[in-house]
């Protein structure tokens, strides 16, 4: 891409207030080709979260699949359904094709009902617990962000009595308030593949989380699963400040478990906790500016941690 594409990119699609609800001007810029220092570092990220959720409301726009959680007419239903929207979406395939892609879209669209019909939770027992305590080992970390649990937390999930009391700290990484309740320190069992969207209770498809990580994972699935601007609050040293929403984080450190210093960093989620911090230090952050971290590599230094009184102000928990 040289030099006039790129300042064509930009021009055309940073002003919002002009094209956003003209037709043309957004026919324009759907058109035009995405240069690899938009998304940067996070381009596999974006790309392919924002091709799953197109494909997701393509199936919907066919073939709701929510009518069809509680009272199902059946897979045959679902055929003749997608039989008659095929020829008006797919004009210029050969006829001999359609079937196939019925047959396709129409499977996908039975999946897709499946996962949404409600299913039973089963508790974990402890055999679940030990089991996972077993992989884990003595030390467990949060799968996710590293956390390391303390004696409170393992006593906690393994049900032992315990005299230890759940960890109070005084100061809040600001960036990913990890402690400002008791259960975000809590080792909880996570589905990687969110149950309620088909994923099952076998051990591969269980994790050992800690509580804020399970928390704002939830059943998300995408970076565009939550709101796309970052929430603004105030930080006593920086003043206004944008922080990422807590799934962004969550996202972004499950898929990349290392620290991603420039210069190499050992320091992954296996062996230390990770937080996210600013590519750009001016930047907002949003999943673009993001980037994994350790402690011993963040510029940010002591301006990351914010009393726990501001923290419970600011951040509203």
């Amino acid at each position: 891409m040289d030099f006039n594409q790129i300042t064509s990119f930009l021009d055309k699609t940073s002003s919002r207030l002009e094209t956003s609800w003209q037709l043309s001007s957004l026919s324009s810029i759907a058109g035009l080709r995405v240069p690899d220092f938009i998304t940067g570092r996070q381009d596999s990220i974006l790309k392919a979260d924002i091709n799953v959720l197109w494909t997701q409301w393509f199936l919907e726009s066919i073939c709701d699949p929510e009518r069809f959680v509680d009272n199902y007419p059946g897979y045959a239903y679902i055929i003749h359904a997608v039989k008659n929207e095929v020829p008006l979406l797919f004009g210029n395939l050969e006829p001999y094709n359609h079937a196939e892609i019925i047959k396709q879209i129409s499977r996908l669209i039975d999946q897709e009902i499946s996962r949404r019909q409600k299913r039973k939770r089963i508790a974990f027992d402890s055999k679940i617990k030990y089991l996972l305590w077993d992989i884990y080992g003595p030390e467990p970390r949060c799968w996710i962000c590293g956390y390391q649990f303390s004696p409170w937390a393992i006593n906690k999930f393994l049900k032992n009595p315990t005299d230890d009391d759940a960890p109070k700290p005084q100061f809040i990484d600001y960036l990913k308030p990890i402690g400002l309740t008791k259960r975000d320190f809590q080792m909880e069992v996570d589905h990687v593949f969110p149950f309620s969207d088909g994923g099952d209770d076998c051990i591969n498809n269980l994790r050992i989380a800690c509580g804020w990580c399970n928390t704002y994972k939830s059943d998300r699935l995408a970076i565009y699963d939550v709101a796309a601007r970052p929430p603004v609050v105030y930080h006593p040293q920086m003043g206004r400040v944008t922080i990422p929403h807590p799934f962004w984080t969550v996202r972004l450190l499950s898929l990349r478990r290392q620290c991603e210093y420039e210069g190499g960093c050992d320091k992954t989620v296996s062996n230390t906790e990770l937080t996210v911090t600013p590519k750009h230090q001016e930047g907002a952050l949003n999943p673009i500016n993001m980037r994994v971290t350790c402690l011993e590599h963040d510029h940010l230094g002591s301006k990351r941690f914010i009393s726990r009184t501001l923290a419970e102000q600011i951040l509203k928990k």
